[in-house]
């Protein structure tokens, strides 16, 4: 049973999620996730038409809220290296705070509605975008930048932040401020200071 009853999509989104993470997407019936929103059955279609709306849904989740924290930090007017850390700590926070999505949107793309998965991949397309221009922002302020191809940098880059969620420990060791000195360190290997 879930802790509180789901009274709008958004909690009945997070016991989907719940109901997928421990059953598998396929496996979960509606019966389960009105089980662990703590509602009937009929009421659930009161918000969703189906399991897999609720897939796009956390689908649609997801990309909000990190556009959202991206769209802050890309339009801060900082200096290219400070919207670079602050970007790989956006992806890390938002890769924690939405864990279990993520998990379940990467193990579940096949299941994810045609139209979600298009404008998921139009929404990627931009953000890998986004990084690389960032990235050739970096480079261009160096006297003798590296022959570094940005689009497969950023396209590398993404991807590693993206699988954060699969191995990284929220109250771990590591704190998320420790993981972005990381990778900015490794970053900076990349683009060493101007001479």
């Amino acid at each position: 049973m879930a802790r509180e009853r789901a009274t709008d999509t958004t909690a009945l989104v997070a016991a989907a999620a719940e109901a997928f993470r421990s059953k598998g997407y396929r496996n979960a019936t509606i019966d389960d996730i009105a089980e662990a929103a703590g509602i009937s059955r009929p009421t659930v279609y009161k918000y969703t038409r189906s399991k897999q709306q609720l897939l796009d849904l956390m689908v649609e989740q997801v990309t909000a809220d990190l556009a959202a924290r991206l769209k802050e930090v890309l339009e801060s007017g900082e200096p290219a290296p400070v919207r670079l850390r602050a970007v790989i700590r956006a992806h890390i926070d938002a890769a924690v705070a939405h864990r279990t999505f993520y998990a379940i949107i990467f193990s579940e793309e096949v299941e994810i509605s045609d139209e979600a998965r298009a404008l998921f991949q139009k929404w990627a397309h931009r953000r890998n975008h986004e990084f690389q221009s960032l990235l050739d922002e970096c480079l261009a302020a160096q006297r003798k930048p590296p022959p570094i191809d940005t689009h497969v940098a950023a396209n590398l880059v993404l991807s590693m932040l993206t699988t954060v969620y699969r191995w990284y420990e929220p109250g771990g060791p590591v704190t998320p401020e420790q993981l972005t000195e990381q990778i900015t360190l490794l970053l900076k290997g990349l683009f060493p200071p101007r001479r």
